[in-house]
């Protein structure tokens, strides 16, 4: 029996799509061979990371001056600092040790994927990720330093389990967690292979950073305002220096390639 013309096309529109969706999974694999790399969204739409400095930049202006100006925020501030802590002190013990972990998450943990971050891209010799991953870390530690001594805010009077001493305002695990984080979130969201998966990356990444700024308010490690402000200054951050880096190794690899031809 000869097929009809209408089975025919049928078959071979059955057979293209077979081949296109193997196409498709063959270059997603390759895709994932070459190595963790920036997508380079940032250089192609920098209105992201400008709207990102901008919006950062003003959140962190205007809690700064809420705090200077002692503004209502202050109030929450007070009562977060004096009611969480108490309700950790009667916490079970396996509360005490997820809130201390947020406080390894947001440091330790950022120091040491950081450090394989950075000796994996001179491995493989990504200079623009190698940049990405320096800079961004040098800016946070820079940032963080240069603002809380300026502003000296001393921290909760109330903090639990884990006390430190240095000026609390702006946050620098907040900062950290978004600069580290988001970049992570920001290298591995194109290798994911459907939009599902992007979306758990960046959920993850999310909750992380909401989970180490929550865990630092819980033990009186920081006030609402300081979490804020580092989410501020890790946002502006995070726009700027790497809309920047990127940018600039775009410009240089055109360049190159303008002198080779």
């Amino acid at each position: 029996m000869v097929p009809s013309q209408e089975m025919t096309e049928i078959y071979f529109m059955t057979a293209n799509t077979k081949l296109a969706t193997r196409i498709q999974d063959d270059q997603s694999r390759n895709d994932a061979l070459t190595g963790l790399r920036a997508s380079g969204l940032l250089a192609k739409w920098p209105i992201i990371g400008i709207v990102m400095f901008i919006f950062g930049s003003l959140m962190f202006g205007g809690l700064t001056y809420n705090l200077l100006a002692h503004g209502p925020l202050l109030t929450w501030d007070q009562m977060l600092a004096n009611t969480l802590p108490a309700i950790g002190l009667k916490s079970p013990a396996f509360i005490k040790y997820l809130m201390i972990a947020g406080f390894y998450v947001g440091k330790e943990v950022i120091t040491v994927i950081d450090l394989l971050l950075a000796l994996y891209f001179l491995y493989k010799k990504f200079g623009k990720e190698f940049a990405m991953v320096t800079i961004g870390w040098g800016g946070y530690v820079l940032l963080f330093n240069l603002f809380s001594r300026l502003i000296g805010r001393p921290r909760p009077p109330t903090q639990i389990w884990i006390v430190v001493n240095l000026p609390g305002f702006p946050s620098g695990h907040a900062i950290c967690a978004v600069v580290c984080y988001g970049l992570l979130a920001y290298l591995l969201v194109p290798k994911m292979p459907s939009t599902f998966w992007k979306v758990i990356v960046v959920a993850a990444a999310l909750l992380i950073i909401g989970f180490i700024g929550f865990s630092r308010i819980f033990t009186g490690g920081h006030y609402l305002t300081d979490i804020l402000s580092g989410y501020a200054v890790g946002i502006a951050w995070f726009g700027a220096a790497y809309t920047l880096i990127e940018i600039y190794f775009q410009m240089w690899i055109q360049l190159v390639s303008a002198t080779d031809e």
